[in-house]
């Protein structure tokens, strides 16, 4: 981080996270010795009432997640309707939810056959837990949602989905050339940036990056340490962005 900003780098955290804003994550990097301000992070809790806002106007929402999300999309402007309500709205976005149910699930295929559109925070099926466990995330929801709606198509915000990438280089005012996407997901940091048309630096810990996503990423390292030659001599350009 000191060598990015000593070269005058543009940084930015983006994150698939769903239940957390750009203040809490600030925070938790503070507490790792790092000192970043909060509008070079952009999350897709917070992204989502912007999109909503971008595509569809003010809409009547339904949300399936935590208390920070429901707060985002309200902030926008939007109209928040209870889960368990029968009343018609425009979109059901949904979340990592610790708290899901059997009857949630059921509210929200309800609103979906009653034509709602369905929005994911973000399409991670898990994430790692402290002891190497999977932890369920929003894609895990959003498949059972499917598996009872028969709903296939859903839109998301998070990565590797373009509304995220597009938002950074709004908000750096770079081109997607002069910026490396640096992750160590293959199916959402790597192949985000790779779409985005970015460069691509993958953090591999050891893996084989998946052949079934038909590219290769231009940078693969073991760790983010290993990043330090690519960023004194390598080609890059402006602007730097993890996940």
């Amino acid at each position: 981080m000191q060598l990015l900003s000593l070269r005058q780098k543009k940084i930015f955290f983006l994150s698939n996270n769903s239940t957390d804003t750009a203040e809490s994550i600030r925070k938790k990097l503070q507490g790792m010795g790092l000192s970043i301000h909060h509008t070079s992070i952009l999350v897709a809790t917070e992204l989502v009432g912007d999109y909503l806002l971008e595509k569809y106007g003010k809409i009547r929402v339904k949300t399936f997640g935590t208390t920070a999300l429901e707060q985002s999309i309200k902030s926008c402007g939007h109209i928040i309707s209870s889960a368990s309500s029968k009343d018609p709205c425009d979109v059901v976005v949904v979340g990592r939810d610790p708290s899901f149910t059997y009857e949630k699930l059921y509210d929200c295929t309800r609103t979906l056959t009653n034509g709602a559109k369905l929005v994911a925070v973000n399409p991670d099926l898990f994430h790692p837990g402290e002891d190497g466990s999977r932890v369920p995330e929003t894609g895990a929801i959003i498949s059972a949602i499917q598996a009872v709606s028969g709903y296939s198509d859903y839109e998301s915000v998070g990565k590797p989905f373009d509304y995220s990438f597009k938002k950074i280089q709004e908000q750096s005012l770079s081109e997607p050339k002069s910026c490396i996407m640096i992750g160590d997901n293959p199916y959402t940091d790597i192949l985000g940036g790779y779409m985005a048309g970015m460069h691509t630096a993958w953090i591999s810990h050891g893996e084989i990056f998946p052949s079934e996503l038909g590219f290769k990423p231009d940078v693969t390292v073991s760790s983010i340490g290993e990043l330090v030659p690519y960023i004194l001599f390598g080609e890059f350009q402006e602007e730097s962005y993890e996940a």
